[in-house]
Order: structure tokens, then sequence, then C-alpha cells
């Protein structure tokens, strides 16, 4: 039985698919802060200095981000300050959002 407000229009079908879509997309998206960003805990892998470039592998699975920090990105916990602060092996908690093709780091707090 389908909802009287979809049920009255011209296609019941696609409106219903439509809206079983936005509920599916709504449900599968990941967690967002309120930073306007998405958190990824992991542990740093590799920290290119002169390209402003980290990798961290995330904690608990395999996957792998290459995030890139620019002068807007908030450093916060022990001993991370800024940039040149990141070492290799640091656990921390990355907030990021997606520019264009690249994974941009709004904050890193190390844990």
């Amino acid at each position: 039985m389908l909802p009287k407000w979809i049920a009255g229009t011209r296609r019941p079908v696609i409106m219903w698919a439509l809206l079983m879509a936005m509920v599916a997309t709504c449900l599968s998206a990941p967690f967002v802060q309120g930073q306007g960003g998405t958190e990824f805990p992991g542990i740093v892998l590799t920290v290119d200095q002169a390209a402003g470039k980290f990798a961290v592998k995330k904690d608990g699975g395999g996957t792998r981000f290459t995030f890139t920090a620019n002068e807007k990105t908030k450093y916060s916990g022990a001993g991370l300050a800024s940039f040149k602060d990141m070492k290799k092996d640091d656990h921390v908690l990355v907030i990021y959002k997606v520019q264009g093709s690249q994974y941009l780091a709004i904050s890193v707090t190390k844990k």
C-alpha cells in the first residue's frame, strides 16, 4: 500500500523509488562532525612535509587515505601543534572534507 501523497501522483512507482533512494542515501552516509567534515580515526603511515600531505590507515580496517593539509588545518592533542609535529605511527582523528579530488584535513587531533 502506497502513501496517499505518492498514490495520487501520475507515476507512483517512480515516486516510491525516489523516496527509497533518498532514504538509502541518508542511511549510508558517513558520520559527519559538527565542523562540516567526516571523521577518520587511524594511524599515520607517512608524512610528506614538502607536499603538505600525510597518509592514515583507518583503525580496525585496511582503508587508507592520503590527506592534504593547508594553512587552515587545525591541530590539537599531546605534542601536536602544527603539521611539522606529525610523525609516523601517531594515533590521530582526522576531520576532513572532499575538495575536488583531494581529502582536505580540517583538523587533526592526536590521541
